[in-house]
């Protein structure tokens, strides 16, 4: 009996292909909810907020400020909590206790620059000197701290920015804001962005800051060129209305110089800061996915001046309100472009990280945010 040939070469078989493996296209496997643009929301009240906040201050006074760090956390546990973006929510995680020993720390180093001042000037400038030249390593413990302890959904924040690289970016904006008297200021606050962004992940998505030193200057002196553009506008036309005799409308004119004057002292820092935020965002990428903001500037200028009059009429009772309301319209006016998958973050592998340059940051009044 002859035997059977089962060879693939054998002729019966020579037509005959091994069936095709079904590639995947990737935008078939593509979840349909990538691509598209979500908004940020924020779900706080400022009546609810209230409550957290009066106690906050009642029992911060009360212990002497030793009950500052669950104040802290309690506060940011509320504002992070009631961020919602995609369905998740945000979280912070610091322990008020790890708080606390850096707050001690703080409070003694804080007592030691005041009783030196009291007793010799020269020594409280000596330690005003040393806290300035710790501000690049505040700056990047503070923000490793922050970040290590912030979450999105199971998430953590991760910040890689090396003590060598703020020290670097801080004393080289300094050595411009010298050499140019000033005028160059909104440079370092792009190296400063541009440093802590660079740095920053979610999970293991990297943010980046897509912008250049030149739209900070436009950001801050186009507000400045207006204030002062409507100052020389006034003065003009009160200089013509004196030359051909019109007294009335030099006085009124006088008048709206007083006004504007006024109003642009008032209003220019929170444009500058309105238009620093929208500069910012606008330009911010994290991982694939692109923010925007359609914050507009003169209602973010609005809120800020009219939260610091309802504070200074209430005496401070409204803080928690202009809190709330700043913030919200903030998160709110976010938006990002969804390319990377929520459900796909990773957490970075990272220690545990000290809480004392945040609490020196807090007990000299340092503000570290973006």
């Amino acid at each position: 009996m002859q035997e059977q040939d089962h060879s693939p070469f054998h002729p019966l078989f020579a037509n005959q292909l091994p069936p095709e493996i079904p590639i995947q296209n990737e935008w078939e496997s593509r979840p349909k909810y990538l691509g598209r643009i979500y908004r940020f929301q924020f779900h706080g009240q400022a009546m609810e907020y209230f409550g957290i906040w009066i106690v906050n201050i009642l029992l911060t006074i009360a212990s002497l400020s030793l009950y500052a760090p669950w104040a802290k956390v309690r506060r940011l546990r509320y504002f992070y909590g009631n961020t919602e973006f995609f369905e998740r929510f945000f979280d912070f995680t610091g322990l008020p206790t790890k708080i606390l020993i850096g707050r001690l720390i703080a409070l003694g180093i804080w007592g030691v620059f005041a009783l030196a001042g009291y007793l010799e000037m020269t020594i409280a400038a000596f330690g005003g000197v040393i806290i300035y030249l710790a501000l690049p390593w505040l700056l990047r413990a503070t923000i490793r701290f922050t970040s290590r302890n912030s979450k999105y959904a199971n998430s953590r924040f991760y910040f890689d920015g090396t003590t060598g690289e703020a020290y670097k970016q801080f004393f080289l904006g300094a050595l411009i804001v010298i050499f140019t008297l000033g005028l160059f200021t909104p440079v370092m606050i792009f190296f400063y962005k541009r440093y802590v962004l660079n740095h920053l992940y979610a999970g293991q998505l990297k943010f980046r800051l897509n912008n250049s030193w030149t739209d900070y200057m436009s950001a801050v002196y186009l507000p400045v060129a207006l204030f002062v553009g409507v100052l020389m506008l006034c003065g003009i036309l009160i200089g013509i209305f004196a030359v051909i005799g019109l007294d009335f409308l030099t006085a009124y004119t006088a008048g709206l110089l007083g006004a504007s004057y006024f109003f642009g002292w008032v209003f220019i820092v929170p444009l500058i800061q309105a238009r620093i935020f929208i500069t910012t965002w606008n330009s911010t990428t994290l991982g694939n996915s692109q923010f925007k903001t359609d914050c507009n500037q003169w209602r973010y200028a609005w809120i800020v001046v009219s939260n610091w009059f309802m504070k200074i009429i209430t005496v401070g009772l409204m803080s928690a309100w202009a809190a709330i309301r700043l913030y919200k319209y903030q998160v709110e006016s976010l938006s990002l472009h969804l390319e990377d998958d929520p459900d796909r973050m990773m957490n970075m592998a990272q220690t545990d990280h000290s809480a004392i340059a945040e609490e020196i940051s807090d007990i000299f009044d340092l503000d570290i945010s973006l």
